[in-house]
This record gives C-alpha cells, sequence and structure tokens, in this order.
C-alpha cells in the first residue's frame, strides 16, 4: 500500500520487526526522508511457507502472517504519523528466506537503507545477520540504528565521521556533511594514526611532526566540503591511537557515527573495513556505513584526487 503522494527520488528504506529498536528507527529514517523530500519505504519481511518432511505441526496460516505483518506495519506507521503527517510512505511485506534477501535488491534502488539494532558491544550481543549482510554487500549507505527512544528524532548533537584519506573517507565525509547540514548539527571529524613512538621528552619532535603531518590528511580530506556547508560548525580532532578506540570516545554522545565501508588493500576492498565492523558492533550511537560507488559526481571527483591512500 502506498500513503500520500509519492517522490520521484530514491526512497529511504527501513526494516521493520515490531522491535523498539526498529521501530524507533523508522521515525528515523522518517526524518531523513522527509529532509530528502523523498519517500520512506516501511518493509516487513514474511518467513516462506515450511517444508515439511513429516507430518506438520499446527502453524499460523499464511493469511495470519498477513495479517500480522499488516498490523505491525500500521503500528509503525502511525509512529511515524505523530511526527510527520505528509510524509509519503510506502508500506509492503513481501516474502523471502530473509529480511537480507529482500533488502539488498531494494537497496539497488534507494537513497538509504536503516535496520534496527539493540547490540550493546560485543559480550552483550552482536549484529544479526541482516544488518551485516546489508553492511557488507549494500550498494547504498547503510544505517544500523541504535540507542535511547528519545533519541529516534535526529537532533543538534554532534555528527562524527572517521577520517583516514581513502577514497572510502572521502564519500564518508561528504555523508557526514550532508546530514550535518540538513539538521543544522555540529560535525566532528576525527583522524587517527598508529605510533610506535612513546612520545617522552626525547621524541616529542617526533611527536609534533607526526601530528603536523596527519593534521595536514584531515584538513585536504575536508577541503571543499567546508566551503560548500558554511553553516556547519566543524570541530577537527587528530589523535594518536587505535582507530575504533579514538572513535568510541568521541561518538561517545554523538547523534551518528559515519565511517567509510571498506580498508585498504585488495582485501580490504573486498570486505568491511576493520574499523568499520568494530564501530557496528560496539558503537552505542546510529553508524552509517557511506559507500564509493553509489556517491554523486562531485564525491567521486575528490575521491579521485585523494587516490586510494590510508593513514591508519
Amino acid at each position: 500500500m502506498t500513503d500520500a503522494r509519492t517522490p520521484s527520488l530514491e526512497p529511504v528504506v527501513v526494516g521493520v520487526d515490531g522491535s523498539t529498536a526498529a521501530r524507533a528507527a523508522a521515525r528515523w529514517a522518517a526524518a531523513v526522508a522527509e529532509k530528502q523530500g523523498t519517500t520512506l519505504h516501511l518493509v516487513h519481511v514474511l518467513p516462506p511457507p515450511p517444508v515439511f518432511y513429516a507430518e506438520p505441526r499446527p502453524l499460523p496460516s499464511e493469511d495470519e502472517d498477513r495479517i500480522a505483518a499488516e498490523t505491525l506495519l500500521a503500528g509503525a506507521l502511525r509512529g511515524i504519523r505523530a511526527d510527520r503527517r505528509a510524509l509519503a510512505v510506502e508500506c509492503s511485506s513481501p516474502t523471502g528466506p530473509t529480511a537480507a534477501d529482500i533488502l539488498l535488491p531494494l537497496a539497488d534502488s534507494a537513497s538509504m537503507v536503516v535496520i534496527g539494532s539493540t547490540a550493546r558491544g560485543p559480550v552483550e550481543g552482536y549484529l544479526n545477520a541482516t544488518a551485516l549482510r546489508l553492511a557488507h554487500h549494500s550498494p547504498c549507505p547503510v544505517v544500523v540504528w541504535r540507542g535511547a527512544e528519545e533519541h529516534a528524532i535526529p537532533d543538534r548533537r554532534a555528527v562524527v565521521v572517521g577520517v583516514d584519506g581513502s577514497r572510502c573517507s572521502v564519500a564518508a565525509v561528504a555523508d557526514a556533511f550532508q546530514f550535518a547540514g540538513r539538521f543544522d548539527a555540529p560535525l566532528i571529524a576525527v583522524h587517527s594514526w598508529g605510533s610506535d613512538s612513546s612520545h617522552d621528552t626525547e621524541n616529542d619532535a617526533v611527536g609534533i611532526g607526526a601530528c603536523r603531518r596527519e593534521g595536514a590528511v584531515l584538513a585536504e580530506s575536508l577541503a571543499g566540503w567546508v566551503e560548500r556547508y558554511p553553516d556547519v560548525v566543524v570541530r577537527e580532532i587528530v589523535e594518536s591511537g587505535g582507530a575504533g578506540d579514538v572513535l568510541l570516545r568521541w561518538c561517545e554522545d554523538a547523534q551518528l557515527l559515519v565511517v567509510g565501508s571498506h580498508g585498504h588493500g585488495a582485501l580490504g576492498r573486498a570486505i568491511l573495513g576493520s574499523t568499520s565492523q568494530d564501530m557496528l558492533h560496539r558503537a552505542r550511537c546510529p553508524v552509517m556505513i557511506s559507500k564509493v560507488h553509489r556517491d554523486t559526481g562531485s564525491v567521486h571527483d575528490r575521491a579521485t584526487e585523494f587516490g586510494d591512500r590510508g593513514h591508519r
């Protein structure tokens, strides 16, 4: 079913399953879709009919499953309508072997895919398979939403972006500036690098030189975007340390963390980067995984200029 007029821009797709995190993710995605001037597509995936190899046991019928799905989608839509009455919303409940099998094809024509998660770190619970498959394989940006329900609507808290000078990092910077600009939020650009130096008195010159060099990497990565978004207040952070640990510190009170999708080298380009995957599991705020090959021309131009160098 379709609710209200459908704009022509690529929709924001959000998977809903009835969980608290999914409902909050839907409200967050609705705010993004409204700012983009596009449609929100709520998707609840129905399981395929069971295959029995023995005498079947009583199970809910397909009609009952579909009625339950419509009830769930209607509830999610009511929550969205409480915030924004005019947003065009499409609801669907396709059948598929897994949610990822349905959401990934939809990502081909989406501006963003959003999914809720209740993960709270590596001990309390890793991301489910759907979130990980989307993060690895979606051609458009993926947001894994988590956090407190009162923060389901984007606000004026900071947006944090991880910057390392790579092509994927360029895409992350672009997405972070766009989000911060749309919601009048400040941006914290974080660049870190590993170091074997102890930085004691004897090595102070080494540390100062490294900080200046890495600061230049960050400044170069932001060049052009600061001018394009003059109203976004940007704070530049350059720290020595592991990328994951540094980002976790800075995104503790953030409303969104934006990171690139892949690491460096042939293997890194084939799979989700280690830092990106680490943030998906450990960050307490929503995490956006940016994608290079769906970027706009301006992002592609910057990526070509920077090449594929990394400075982690």
